[in-house]
């Protein structure tokens, strides 16, 4: 008769599971297992009942960032519409001078703005007499140096006799055609009437009153310039409208909506503090009015009253003679 031996006790016991607790309702988390190490393999395992959870990160979305003002200011261009001037003259003007103060082209708007700013400058200090002989002078001058080196080069290095020495400038002086084109000059004087032209226009509709508010805001300019002409030179007050003519427009432009955004509020504002106040002040006139005219009736009835002789309806009584004893 054999021995009965009693199974062995498997001591992997799964742990992971809910052990009840004395308490109801309530349990004990799971006991987490060791890894236990597999001989075969030669590595540390994981017990079966665990897996491995792969966790992908979360990818964060970067929040879009607001454009930047001075990056926009960098990208803008202004481009003038085609306009030919035979087919509205007045709008052909406008878009010219938009062209140069909007530095549609640098180069020509610089050129323009760094001419016009010299000729104030030299014009404050001599006169046109004196520019003129001055400029004549130093192009005068320095082309006669270049003119006397070129020929005594031609002689002492090149060997030549004094008949074979040419002038530098001998094409341009046999040339036979024309310095001013005719076509050019006709075509610039019609261009001047033309022009003069249309400022005479616009002048006109300005004074006989065609827009109200653009007849107001030139009338408003006029006086200011009338004004500060008494206190500032003329050349400083053209220099100053050249400066902001180049500057302000452009700066507007390149920021539009801020500067849009920041007069609609402050329109906004100025709006309710005008409807706030103007109702204050109308409610205040009309109290002073009732003041006055209270005073002015209080007057008027004690002037009749102390006025001897004098019947409520303004007619002096009629004197009974007194009748002789």
């Amino acid at each position: 008769m054999t021995d009965l031996v009693p199974p062995s006790i498997d001591t992997s016991v799964e742990t992971n599971k809910m052990v009840e607790s004395p308490i109801p309702s309530a349990t004990v988390p799971p006991v987490p297992v060791p890894a236990t190490f597999n001989k075969d393999i030669g590595i540390n395992t994981p017990p079966p009942s665990t897996k491995p959870v792969q966790v992908t990160p979360i990818k964060q979305t970067e929040p879009s960032s607001p454009i930047n003002p001075t990056q926009a200011s960098k990208n803008f261009r202004y481009t003038s519409p085609k306009i030919n001037f035979e087919d509205d003259a007045p709008t052909y003007l406008k878009t010219k001078a938009e062209s140069l103060i909007y530095w549609e082209y640098p180069k020509k708007s610089a050129s323009f703005l760094v001419g016009t700013l010299g000729i104030l400058i030299l014009t404050q200090y001599y006169s046109l007499l004196q520019i003129s002989a001055g400029l004549f002078t130093l192009v005068t001058g320095l082309n006669w140096i270049f003119v006397n080196t070129h020929k005594q080069g031609q002689r002492f290095i090149g060997g030549k006799s004094s008949e074979n020495i040419a002038n530098p400038h001998s094409q341009r002086l046999e040339a036979k055609g024309s310095y001013i084109p005719r076509d050019r000059v006709l075509r610039t004087a019609q261009l001047t009437i033309d022009v003069v032209e249309v400022i005479t226009q616009q002048i006109t509709k300005l004074v006989l009153i065609e827009d109200n508010w653009k007849s107001a805001i030139s009338l408003i300019a006029s006086y200011l310039v009338w004004t500060l002409a008494k206190f500032v030179s003329t050349k400083y007050l053209v220099g100053f409208f050249v400066l902001s003519a180049f500057s302000i427009p452009r700066l507007y432009l390149q920021n539009k909506e801020l500067v849009d955004n920041h007069v609609a509020v402050q329109s906004k504002n100025a709006r309710i503090l005008a409807e706030k106040y103007g109702g204050v002040a109308n409610e205040k006139v009309k109290e002073l009015t009732e003041q006055t005219r209270s005073f002015i009736k209080s007057k008027t009835s004690g002037a009749s009253a102390a006025a001897p002789g004098v019947s409520a309806s303004g007619a002096i009584p009629s004197q009974e003679p007194k009748k002789a004893e």
